[in-house]
């Protein structure tokens, strides 16, 4: 049998190039062909067996060819350019033999939908994959990702399995090329340093879902395996939506927990307090973009990730708050603190 051919776009991001050392280390019999916009010797380096396809996500025609000629494709690029996701699934849908399609979206398409408030409150919903299928699916179009995961839903056919992943809030670090962090801990560093205050919104109650970056990628590779391995247990399409929640932080303990690790690593004041901020404070933070910052640190985006537990997935990876002095660290050193 011919080895399965797979193409990765956000190879060297923080989730795709996680998933990309994974997928090496453990599935060595894949030709693995990743989207990049500038290869480099760094990359070619440390992925020798990896076949670079050079293209952004606007290079409608080369995203296209590579879907087109792989039997799998594992999206963690843009995942709101809708010419990328266009690219791949026009690509697919020309091919004769089945094909395999995993799409990363984020819990920012289920971020305080039934109260449309910013209050920092505590949001008792949290949404289920198997019991809420069906709503997560007739989000409204103004739900962060979801116009995009529709069409990733609807491609699924015959011929064509679709599968979405849906983290929260990622922590943690990794070894890749590019970038190494996402931006809950490192953004919220920044912002703190600048303003010289630790700060949540209102009461500071609002609950943000994290998951390890680790059990992230696992679950990307449980995926994989239980496709190699003939459709083992997988849903797909409108059914084919796994949450990958570990964990809720309600931001006010994060918050004090990052007040008190700054002042011991020498970034923030000796005497510095975590402070209530109001909305229009917080969203000052990012005058173009208030929505932003808003979303990160004052709305609940809550889940429970039953099919992906239903599958077997266990996340095992260290806590956000084993894993929050280094994240702090690390943050804090690229602003050359």
């Amino acid at each position: 049998m011919a080895a399965k051919k797979v193409f990765i776009t956000g190879a060297t991001g923080f989730i795709g190039g996680s998933v990309l050392n994974k997928l090496l280390e453990k599935h060595p019999q894949l030709e693995i062909t990743a989207l990049l916009r500038s290869p480099s010797s760094a990359f070619s380096a440390k992925y020798s067996s990896v076949e670079g396809v050079k293209g952004s996500f606007d290079d409608f025609g080369i995203i296209e060819k590579a879907a087109h000629e792989a039997d799998i494709v594992i999206h963690t690029g843009d995942i709101s350019h809708p010419g990328c996701a266009k690219a791949i699934l026009s690509g697919l849908n020309k091919r004769t033999e089945e094909s395999f399609l995993i799409h990363l979206t984020g819990t920012g398409c289920i971020s305080d939908e039934r109260e449309q408030t910013w209050e920092g409150k505590y949001n008792p919903h949290v949404w289920d994959d198997v019991k809420e299928i069906n709503e997560i699916y007739d989000l409204p179009e103004t739900a962060q990702h979801h116009v995009i995961d529709q069409w990733i839903m609807d491609a699924s056919n015959e011929k064509l399995k679709t599968v979405i992943i849906c983290p929260p809030d990622i922590y943690g670090q990794s070894s890749t090329i590019g970038n190494r962090a996402t931006f809950l801990v490192p953004d919220y560093v920044e912002a703190i340093i600048k303003h010289k205050e630790s700060f949540y919104l209102g009461s500071g109650e609002n609950i943000r879902g994290v998951t390890h970056i680790d059990d992230v990628v696992d679950l990307f590779l449980l995926i994989l395996a239980k496709q190699l391995e003939g459709r083992k247990e997988l849903d797909y399409g409108r059914q084919g939506f796994y949450f990958a929640v570990s964990d809720g932080i309600p931001w006010k303990n994060a918050a004090e927990k990052i007040n008190e690790l700054g002042q011991h690593q020498g970034w923030l004041p000796k005497g510095t307090k975590a402070v209530s901020w109001n909305e229009s404070q917080l969203a000052a933070l990012l005058p173009s973009d208030p929505g932003r910052v808003l979303y990160l640190w004052g709305s609940n985006s809550r889940a429970e990730s039953s099919r992906a537990k239903k599958l077997g997935w266990r996340p095992h990876g260290p806590s956000f708050w084993e894993a929050l002095p280094e994240d702090c660290k690390v943050a804090a050193e690229k602003l050359k603190v």
